[in-house]
């Protein structure tokens, strides 16, 4: 057999083979393959370091489930891995469901308090308000409304909540979800003109993006590419960089199976026009 006709015949399970080695290896130890950075990614970025961390305390909302995947959940562990390098307070809270049991599986996953920050005083899980965008605007006004916290705590006793009234207290909010930030928008920005963000998963661009060129929201971290940008940043190498190296990688395997698959394919049809002649 030729070398024309090896390329045109590749067993199927040397392809998956392949796949699977180049998908894996970066998985297990990021290739680090550089990435440019966009100015939403960048503009998170910024604001959270000029925070201080003596005086301001940032609320996260997660309104995303399990469902979403990893596209959602990789874009909240790089900013919470910034705010725990600055020692930046932060609150979160949930209004789906789910919302509290990604925070935990957050903290978790990155050993917060086995790193030496203490729940209540440098973060705080206030768990899931019910009532959708009534709730939303509840709380905007009220953050005490939320009576105890997911542990079991009196709110309004925490350490991380003291002097914390209303969301004009916080000197950042950013929402975590699977869709566009509308809610937050008429319920909270545009009438009380607090500094927003949204993190979203990679099809929700096009319900958010309009938003941000309005200035409405101040960054945009959208999936897994902008985890992985933000890890760049913030030199905290995790699960965004590694997927994005795995999906680079394979999609340059698949490239060059599709370049060799056409090598081979013209060659074949030179060959049989040269026999022919």
């Amino acid at each position: 057999m030729d070398w024309i006709t090896r390329l045109q015949n590749v067993d199927r399970r040397i392809i998956y083979l392949l796949l699977a080695i180049f998908c894996v290896v970066p998985l297990i130890n990021p290739l680090g393959i550089p990435l440019p950075v966009t100015d939403k990614t960048e503009a998170v970025y910024d604001i959270i370091e000029q925070l201080n961390p003596a005086t301001d305390k940032v609320l996260l909302v997660f309104d995303y489930s399990p469902g979403t995947g990893l596209d959602a959940h990789v874009v909240p562990v790089a900013v919470v891995q910034h705010l725990a390098k600055r020692g930046i307070k932060w609150v979160g809270v949930s209004f789906v469901a789910e919302g509290p049991l990604m925070l935990d599986r957050l903290v978790d996953g990155i050993n917060l308090e086995g790193r030496g920050f203490t729940y209540g005083t440098d973060f705080v899980n206030l768990g899931y308000m019910a009532g959708l965008e009534t709730a939303v605007r509840f709380f905007a006004l009220d953050c005490l409304v939320i009576p105890v916290d997911t542990r079991g705590n009196t709110v309004a006793e925490l350490p991380i909540m003291q002097n914390v009234k209303t969301v004009m207290d916080f000197a950042f909010v950013m929402q975590f979800n699977a869709g566009g930030p509308e809610t937050w928008i008429r319920q909270v920005v545009d009438p009380m003109g607090i500094k927003f963000a949204l993190g979203t998963v990679t099809v929700s661009v096009p319900s958010a993006l309009p938003y941000y060129n309005s200035g409405q929201i101040v960054g945009l971290l959208v999936g897994l590419r902008a985890a992985a940008e933000y890890e760049a940043l913030t030199k905290i190498p995790g699960q965004g960089a590694s997927m994005m190296d795995a999906q680079s990688m394979a999609h340059l395997l698949i490239l060059a199976f599709i370049l060799l698959g056409n090598i081979g394919y013209f060659a074949s049809k030179r060959s049989a026009a040269a026999k022919k002649a």
